[in-house]
């Protein structure tokens, strides 16, 4: 299984970029919820690339998808990986609410990868927890800002924020 953490990747124009988006007020996020129409687990998301049954006949859902796609070409030369099909692009505002972590999941119910990125300085807490086939616990990774989290299709949740919000982009991939 794969778990690779990655500093140091992104561009300084990148930086400057998610910056100055995520940092202003009227970069577009939508109330979403991790099960399906019911809000009991809510977030605020903007999806820039649709899940591939979500899509119509765009495929882009963004007018950062431009911005998203080169951050991902960043990870990619830096790591020397390459992504075939790019499956989903999102990026996720989660706070706290009263719960303590996100429900167990897999982003998709077939092989994939997953990369996700730190876009803000946020509570030290807010861990991604990655986990085996049996639910038990691999790695809790600690979220900094424009740091780099890929690993591949497994079992994850994340611990919420105790203060402020936690915002990271989230590409999946085969």
């Amino acid at each position: 299984m794969i778990i690779k953490e990655c500093k140091n990747f992104l561009s300084n124009n990148s930086k400057l970029n998610i910056n100055s988006i995520i940092a202003d007020p009227h970069f577009p996020y939508y109330m979403s919820s991790s099960h399906q129409n019911n809000l009991e687990y809510p977030y605020l998301s903007h999806i820039v690339l649709k899940r591939p049954e979500e899509r119509n006949h765009k495929d882009f859902n963004s007018p950062y998808a431009n911005l998203f796609l080169n951050i991902l070409k960043e990870f990619e030369n830096k790591n020397n990986i390459k992504v075939n099909q790019l499956l989903r692009i999102a990026v996720n505002l989660t706070f706290n609410f009263g719960k303590k972590n996100s429900f167990t999941h897999k982003d998709h119910d077939f092989d994939h990868k997953q990369l996700i990125i730190y876009l803000n300085d946020c509570d030290k807490n807010a861990k991604t927890v990655i986990l085996n086939n049996d639910k038990k616990i691999i790695k809790k990774i600690t979220p900094e800002k424009f740091k780099g989290l890929l690993f591949d299709s497994c079992y994850h949740y994340m611990i919420y924020p105790k203060k402020g919000y936690r915002v990271i982009a989230v590409y999946t991939f085969t």
